[in-house]
């Protein structure tokens, strides 16, 4: 570059997303009726499975899935009859491991409160906590 030139910058413009149309539609519907048929049975089970299969099926899998995971499962419980799991949700493991790898997203139990009637959610129940329960 030449003495006195400046280097040319670009910045980028915000643009809203274009209006919701028929795509977006069969988009929402698919995932719905994906969600009420196989998978809905498959996630039933994840839940039913309990701690000690859960943490064998966790344990070796990377942060980032655990996150993806633990937010389906928080969904499920709210929308897929058969999910919901109180104190003895999977979510709760899910949460305890990421906080013991230092994964845990600061924003996270925010976003589960936000979507979540369980009030155990993100901790499990206290009487589990202090027994050191799963």
């Amino acid at each position: 570059m030449a003495a006195g030139q400046r280097e040319a910058t670009t910045v980028g413009a915000w643009a809203p997303a274009g209006a919701l149309h028929d795509g977006h539609a069969e988009a929402l519907d698919a995932a719905a009726r994906r969600v009420e048929d196989a998978d809905a049975r498959r996630l039933r089970q994840v839940v039913g499975a309990g701690a000690a299969e859960w943490r064998k099926f966790f344990d070796g899998r990377d942060s980032a899935c655990l996150i993806g995971w633990l937010r389906a499962l928080v969904l499920a419980e709210e929308t897929i009859a058969g999910c919901g799991a109180g104190a003895g949700s999977p979510a709760i493991h899910l949460a305890r491991l990421l906080r013991e790898r230092g994964d845990y997203p600061p924003d996270l139990t925010a976003w589960i409160r936000s979507v979540s009637g369980n009030r155990f959610l993100p901790y499990g129940s206290l009487a589990d906590r202090l027994r050191g329960g799963a």
